[in-house]
């Protein structure tokens, strides 16, 4: 009898004890009572977080709809198990027609095969699901788009210098196309809004002037230019064809100009009495600008418009006002070299020629509120349901900006006006 009871207690953790046989009944009792709530706990709650579960899988991935037409149902009509959200989704899907209220697709509805996942809560309440690459209206959404772009600007005013200076020119080259890339990436998630990271860059324009040399100086104006823009913008999730969005966008714009004055430098020939030592000097006066825009802007862009089952063309366009924090470098640079003939009466070389540079430096931070304005036309040729090669044509307006050459005539912040405009052309991924 105590061994049974031994063991029966140390079920419920209690220590074997010798006990009376009165107290034996109840102690049995108690442990039998213990075990069944223990049981029924149990039992309960593992049916009710096994119902829980299967309950959500049922929402996240739902049985499969049965076709149009099919035995389970009358034909177009929704059957009596279905859900009646997912069974409008399904025949949109399946016959390509569209989903009245949404407009995501450029008025072409959810069928869309660049379907932005602009669809309402309401017609999608997948839009917190997991998702992937497929036809379903899934988050959280994103968009990454890749381009290389050409870009041109405008020209430089060479006839100013041409007119200052005088003389005859040996070479007049104006800024060619400009190589750089373009890379944007946008994400959609549940709370109703996207956010989207952007950059793009040219840092590939070199325009030059030169004279014919003048005695033994040759002339010789080179003009470069850069530009780097990032950019942070939000982008409400709403049901309409044309969105507007809003952000902060970094604009650098640097421009270099130089005037070199380079002078010929002749090698003395070796003689018994060479001549005494020959300075040669070379100038270089150079004006670097630094352009740094800071501020905010406002856009809108259009969806797609659909044109066949794969090819899409959309719009964008942005404005904002900036503070060009600017910064202005007046460079002087002086090259001394020192040129000594050689004595062939001498066993040893005394050939040499050796250069000295000075360089002086002035910096400047004038400031002042520029505008900038953008606007874009692109196309996509879909490839499958994530990829899409594109191309497209923008272009970029920036009004008070410092400019290179200004520069070389006037002290300062000379604000003028720029133009860019070229093609852009990659690949774009889509989730």
């Amino acid at each position: 009898m105590k061994t049974r009871l031994c063991v029966q207690l140390a079920v419920v953790g209690i220590g074997c004890h010798t006990v009376a046989t009165r107290d034996l009944l109840i102690m049995r009792r108690t442990i039998m009572m213990i075990r069944r709530v223990f049981a029924t706990l149990l039992i309960g709650g593992m049916t009710i977080l096994f119902g829980n579960a299967f309950a959500l899988a049922q929402e996240v991935y739902p049985t499969p709809l049965p076709t149009i037409g099919s035995s389970t149902g009358i034909a177009g009509q929704l059957p009596a198990s279905a859900n009646p959200v997912l069974w409008r989704q399904y025949q949109a899907l399946q016959s390509g027609t569209p989903i009245s209220g949404c407009q995501s697709c450029g008025g072409k509805g959810g069928s869309g095969l660049y379907n932005r996942c602009g669809c309402n809560t309401e017609l999608f309440p997948w839009i917190t699901g997991p998702g992937s690459c497929d036809q379903w209206c899934v988050g959280p959404k994103w968009n990454v788009e890749a381009n290389g772009l050409i870009l041109f600007r405008g020209d430089a005013d060479w006839n100013r210098v041409i007119g200052v200076v005088g003389g005859t020119t040996s070479l007049v080259d104006q800024f060619d196309a400009g190589v750089g890339g373009r890379v944007f990436a946008t994400g959609y998630n549940e709370s109703g809004f996207g956010v989207q990271v952007g950059w793009e860059g040219v840092n590939s324009w070199d325009a030059t002037l030169a004279f014919d040399p003048v005695g033994t100086e040759t002339r010789t104006f080179r003009y470069t230019s850069r530009l780097n823009s990032v950019e942070v913008n939000f982008l409400p999730q709403v049901p309409y064809t044309w969105k507007l969005f809003s952000g902060f966008r970094f604009v650098e714009l640097a421009e270099e100009f130089s005037d070199a004055r380079v002078n010929d430098k002749p090698i003395p020939l070796p003689v018994a009495v060479p001549a005494a030592p020959v300075a040669v000097v070379d100038t270089t006066v150079s004006r670097l600008l630094r352009n740094q825009l800071i501020g905010f802007q406002i856009g809108g862009r259009r969806d797609a418009w659909n044109w066949g089952k794969r090819l899409t063309v959309e719009t964008f366009l942005n404005a904002g006002v900036y503070y060009n924090r600017f910064r202005r470098d007046d460079v002087m640079q002086t090259d001394t070299t020192v040129i000594t003939g050689d004595d062939i009466d001498t066993p040893d070389n005394e050939f040499s020629m050796s250069t000295s540079t000075v360089r002086t430096s002035v910096r400047t931070k004038p400031s002042d509120i520029a505008f900038l304005g953008e606007a874009g036309i692109s196309s996509s040729w879909k490839i499958n349901q994530c990829v899409a090669l594109r191309s497209g044509y923008q272009v970029m307006a920036i009004d008070g900006v410092g400019g290179g050459l200004d520069a070389y005539f006037a002290s300062g912040l000379n604000s003028n006006s720029l133009l860019y405009h070229g093609l852009q052309f990659g690949i774009e991924y889509r989730r």
